[in-house]
C-alpha cells in the first residue's frame, strides 16, 4: 500500500513538471530591460538586429492586407534571416572563406529558380585565393564577383562560365582570385579589384532533381594566425548580417511595388533604374525580362516570342516577395527543354485553370504575382515577348 502511494506521488509529480514545463517552454517571454546590454558591443548588435526584425514583420503586414502574401512574407523574412546570419555571421570570416547555400532546399530569396543553385562566400582584395572543384552534370556553370558601386548597390564584375572554365578530363578545375595575375597561370584567374567583397557560384539545370551538382571548396591561400572572434567583431557581423537582411527586405518591397503598379505589360515599369538592379547581383550572362501578372479565375496571360538562340531559357513564377511558387506541387516553372515551339516561335500561357494547351504556367492559386524570364547566354539579340490578357475560355 505504501509503495503504490509513493508511486501515485511520483506520477503526479512527474505529470506537474511535464506540464509546467511545457507551460514554461511555450508562453510569451517578455522584453528584459535595456541595460542587459550595457558594455557589451555585440549584445547592442543583437539588439539592433532583434529591432529590424520586429519592423520587418511590420513591413510586411503594412505592405499587403492579403492572407496569403502576409503568410509568404514572414517565411521570406525567416529565410533571409537564416542566410543572412550563416553568411555574415557564421561565415564572413574573409581569411578563412566559407560558402553558403543560399537555396540549400528551403530557402527561398532574391528570385529564385527551381533550374538553379547560388552560394555565395566573402571575400577580400587583400588576399588570394584558390576555388577547386568538379563541374557535375551542371548545364552552367558560372563564377561572379561583385564590387561595390557608387550607388552602395552590387557592381557585376568579373565572370567567369563553364563556356571559358579550363578543366581537365574529368571536369576539375582550379581557379585564383587575386589583385595580381599569377605568375604562372596554368588554368584559371579571376581579377580581385579594390571594391570586391563577394564571390557568387550559379549552377543552371535543364533536369535538376536528376543532375549531379558541380562540388567546389574555397581557400585562402596567403598564411593566416586564427583568432578567436572578440566582441568587436562579433558585433560587426551581427551588423552586416542586419544590414544585408534590411538591404535584401527594402529592395524586395520597392521592386515589388513598383511593377505591380503595371500588371501583364512587357515594359520596363516607369522610374525604373538600372542600377537599381544591383541589389539582386545581377549577372553578365543572364538576360532577365519579366513582369508582375494579374490574372483572374477566368483570364489567362498569353506570352508569345521569338525561340531565342541561348542554351537556357526559362519562364517562371514567384510570389511578392520573390520567392518561387511551389514547384513541387503546382507547374510553376518551364526551361527550354520543357517548352514547346513551332516555327521559331513560342507560346505560354499562365493562368489559374489548366487549358489544353500544352506550354502551361500554373499560378498555384494566386492571381497576382511576377513572372520572370531569363535568356542565359543569347548568342543573339533578343525581342521581349508580347503579353495578351485574354478571357480563358477565348484562348
Amino acid at each position: 500500500m505504501k509503495k503504490t502511494i509513493l508511486l501515485s506521488v511520483a506520477l503526479a509529480l512527474l505529470a506537474a513538471a511535464y506540464f509546467f514545463g511545457r507551460m514554461n517552454a511555450t508562453k510569451v517571454v517578455s522584453a528584459p530591460p535595456a541595460n542587459w546590454t550595457e558594455d557589451s558591443l555585440s549584445a547592442e548588435a543583437w539588439r539592433e538586429l532583434l529591432v529590424s526584425l520586429e519592423a520587418a514583420g511590420a513591413t510586411v503586414f503594412s505592405t499587403t492586407d492579403d492572407s496569403q502574401n502576409r503568410l509568404d512574407g514572414l517565411q521570406q523574412l525567416a529565410d533571409l534571416l537564416s542566410v543572412s546570419l550563416e553568411m555574415k555571421v557564421s561565415k564572413r570570416n574573409v581569411a578563412e572563406p566559407k560558402f553558403t547555400n543560399w537555396m540549400s532546399g528551403y530557402r527561398k530569396i532574391l528570385g529564385d529558380s527551381p533550374d538553379a543553385v547560388y552560394h555565395t562566400a566573402e571575400i577580400s582584395p587583400a588576399y588570394q585565393y584558390e576555388v577547386t572543384g568538379n563541374i557535375g552534370e551542371t548545364d552552367y556553370l558560372g563564377f561572379m564577383l561583385y564590387g561595390t558601386g557608387i550607388n552602395g548597390w552590387n557592381r557585376a564584375a568579373a565572370n567567369l562560365g563553364k563556356d571559358a572554365l579550363r578543366t581537365d578530363e574529368n571536369g576539375r578545375f582550379r581557379i585564383v582570385l587575386s589583385k595580381d595575375k599569377p605568375a604562372v597561370n596554368d588554368g584559371n584567374w579571376l581579377a580581385l579589384e579594390d571594391d570586391i567583397h563577394m564571390i557568387m557560384v550559379r549552377q543552371y539545370f535543364h533536369d535538376r532533381p536528376n543532375s549531379a551538382e558541380a562540388t567546389f571548396h574555397i581557400r585562402n591561400l596567403d598564411p593566416v594566425d586564427y583568432q578567436t572572434p572578440d566582441d568587436k567583431t562579433v558585433a560587426e557581423n551581427i551588423r552586416e548580417a542586419t544590414e544585408f537582411f534590411n538591404r535584401t527586405l527594402s529592395g524586395v518591397v520597392a521592386l515589388t511595388q513598383m511593377i505591380s503598379a503595371e500588371p501583364n505589360s512587357a515594359e520596363p515599369p516607369k522610374g525604373y533604374n538600372q542600377d537599381f538592379a544591383g541589389i539582386f547581383y545581377p549577372t553578365h550572362d543572364n538576360q532577365y525580362l519579366g513582369t508582375w501578372f494579374k490574372v483572374a479565375q477566368d483570364e489567362a496571360l498569353v506570352i508569345e516570342g521569338d525561340v531565342p538562340d541561348a542554351p537556357y531559357w526559362s519562364a517562371s513564377l514567384q510570389n511578392r516577395w520573390l520567392q518561387s511558387l511551389d514547384y513541387d506541387h503546382h507547374q510553376v516553372s518551364l526551361n527550354n527543354t520543357q517548352i514547346k515551339t513551332s516555327n521559331g516561335r513560342f507560346r505560354i500561357v499562365l493562368s489559374q485553370q489548366k487549358p489544353e494547351h500544352e506550354n502551361w504556367l500554373s499560378t498555384a492559386g494566386y492571381e497576382e504575382g511576377l513572372l520572370a524570364i531569363r535568356y542565359q547566354q543569347p548568342r543573339s539579340a533578343t525581342t521581349p515577348p508580347t503579353l495578351t490578357l485574354v478571357k480563358f475560355v477565348n484562348l
